[in-house]
């Protein structure tokens, strides 16, 4: 797999990152009462892939091929962006991907997806913006007319794992309900290790973004990405609610 090459506003955040990433650093900081609040509220142990189980056999990766469904296309497949997939999009001068306001989900999505539901109510999930998708078949904006990713290998975190999912609590990867077909080879070993690898960054990148919004928003409007950024008062919904058709059977 092509390496994944780091651009100026990439090393910038992780710079950044570099200086409040030491918990003891922020206790003591003049922003203490912020962490303590965020620490009240949120996990912020950063996770190593050597103590996360992996339930998924080695080598076993989506069968795209010969898979009917679009990732990457639907309502509900919305990506919700990173700190580090908007500096990196900043990079790539691909910004017009980057949607600041999330759709208002309509009641049927959101009984039918309960998880989708908690997501709205995340602080982080409605602080950050998500990845622009097109079209009344709300496919993402990334994709070419052969709809292949325009941004790979510098694609989302979230798309980097999918469907490679962790679940926190039990300190496990497993393979997500969302993706209906896989395929698993020897010769695919190396890429199932970058998906569960990446699936932890993700969970990580999660955390470093709740210390950052927390402990440097000044910073992040520095560098470019705050112009990104839902205020604490903003609304971070759009206006109107789309329309959405029959959901897709899951399996």
């Amino acid at each position: 797999m092509e390496a994944r090459r780091r651009g100026d506003t990439e090393a910038a955040l992780d710079a950044l990152w570099a200086k409040h990433h030491s918990g003891l650093g922020r206790l003591f900081s003049a922003r203490a009462l912020d962490e303590l609040a965020l620490r009240a509220s949120f996990d912020l142990d950063l996770l190593v892939p050597e103590r996360i189980k992996q339930r998924i056999q080695p080598g076993t990766i989506p069968d795209c091929e010969r898979c009917d469904d679009i990732c990457c296309a639907g309502l509900e497949n919305l990506v919700s962006l990173r700190l580090s997939d908007i500096a990196s999009l900043i990079d790539l001068e691909r910004t017009d991907l980057i949607q600041r306001k999330k759709p208002r989900f309509p009641e049927s999505l959101l009984a039918a997806r309960p998880h989708l539901q908690e997501l709205t109510h995340s602080e982080l999930w409605r602080t950050l913006p998500v990845l622009r998708q097109i079209g009344e078949s709300h496919i993402c904006a990334a994709l070419s007319t052969e709809l292949r990713c325009t941004l790979h290998p510098r694609w989302p975190l979230s798309c980097e794992r999918f469907p490679y999912t962790l679940k926190a609590a039990r300190r496990e990867v497993v393979w997500g309900l969302r993706c209906p077909s896989q395929t698993s080879s020897s010769e695919n070993v190396e890429r199932s290790q970058e998906m569960f690898e990446a699936t932890v960054d993700a969970y990580n990148g999660r955390v470093r973004d709740a210390v950052l919004l927390k402990h440097a928003r000044r910073d992040l409007d520095e560098l470019g990405v705050g112009q990104f950024l839902i205020g604490p008062k903003e609304d971070p919904f759009e206006d109107a609610a789309p329309q959405l058709g029959r959901l897709p059977v899951m399996p």
